[in-house]
Order: C-alpha cells, then structure tokens, then sequence
C-alpha cells in the first residue's frame, strides 16, 4: 500500500485533524476554567469536582488525542483512514462534553451548546448516518448527566424543559444530516457534468 490517499480518505483525514488541533484548544481553555472555578470556591452539582477530577479529565482527554494523532499519522503513511475513526472521535467528544456539564451546573451548564456545535460539524462533514449516530451517542451522554444530576432520586424537575432540549438536540441533528446529505447528491451531479463535459470535449478536440 502507497502513501497516497483517495479523495474521501484525505477529505476525512483532514477533517479529524482539524478536530483534533480544535480538541487540544478545548482542552487547555476547559482545564483552565475548571481550574478557575475551583480555586474561587463555586458552587458545583458534583462533589466529586476536585484537583483530581481537574487532573482526570484533561489528562484523559490529551491521552485520546495523543492516540487519535497518532492513527492519523499511521492512515497517511498506510493510505487508508479507518472509517470507524470518525464514530469513535465523535464518541470521545461527547464524552468529554458530560464530563464538562457535570460540575459547571449539569442540565443547566452553560457548555450545553457545545453538543450543537459537536454535532452540527459533524452531520455537516460526514452526512446523515453520522448525524444519526451523533444523536444516539448524545442520549446516552446526556443521560448520565442527568443521573448524575438527580442521583439518587432520579426525579427530573424540569422534565418539560429537558425533553423540549432533547427535540431541538434531535431536530439540528436530523436537519443538518439532510443538508449534508443534500449536498452530496448535488456534489456529485456537479462531478458527473464535469466528466461529461471533459469527454466531450476530448471527443471534439481528438
């Protein structure tokens, strides 16, 4: 296998860098802030937000990217990028996004945008059958959120609220694959009227 890569490989390829240069961002701005938000002593949902906690997540998170980089540099040199790869970086994601709700106010966190934003780039990149995936791992992230939140009575007091944020989760989600998936089929029209035309002209000019 060459060092070359298909066209949909290298367009994933640098779509998982760029998530990873923004992945590394995040995590030095969110440990920064936890950081903050511990040494003023705010009011937290979790009381297992401590150093350790601060230490555990940014410390998971570089460890995730420090393997994600290093799949990327091997799916160059291989010529081929794994296509679960978009699925398991897409999960990590998710997971850190619970991992920053639970003690900066959970269902309330202001870092509840960050799951729009997760999975608006990702519907917009790969197309609809991510979209969906990201809504699946989106119930289940922000299920344990909300676990942890209402531990151990489970009682939601704001369900209304909650499920309305899950629709509109759902409904960005959906929308977006559409658009994506919209843009493919015209993507490859405009490609198919591109080789016709090469071939007609090649026709003309033999």
């Amino acid at each position: 296998m060459g060092s070359f890569l298909s066209d949909k490989s290298d367009w994933e390829l640098k779509n998982e860098k760029n998530k990873m240069h923004v992945r590394w961002l995040l995590i030095v701005l969110v440990g920064g802030y936890f950081a903050y938000l511990l040494s003023t002593r705010s009011a937290f949902t979790s009381a297992l937000f401590n150093w350790y906690y601060i230490g555990a997540v940014t410390m998971s998170l570089a460890a995730a990217n420090f393997v994600f980089a290093f799949i990327l540099s091997r799916a160059r040199k291989r010529g081929r990028l794994h296509p679960v790869l978009k699925y398991i970086t897409m999960s990590v994601d998710f997971a850190a996004i619970a991992m920053v709700l639970i003690p900066t106010g959970g269902s309330a966190s202001i870092f509840f945008v960050v799951y729009f934003i997760v999975i608006v780039s990702n519907s917009m990149r790969y197309g609809m059958k991510v979209a969906l995936a990201g809504i699946f791992l989106f119930n289940i992230s922000y299920l344990c959120v909300l676990l942890n939140q209402y531990y151990p009575s489970f009682e939601v007091p704001e369900l209304q609220t909650e499920t309305l944020k899950v629709a509109g989760f759902w409904l960005v989600g959906i929308y977006t694959g559409y658009l994506a998936r919209r843009f493919q089929i015209l993507q490859g029209e405009v490609e198919k009227y591109e080789k016709l035309v090469e071939k007609l002209t090649s026709q003309k000019n033999a």
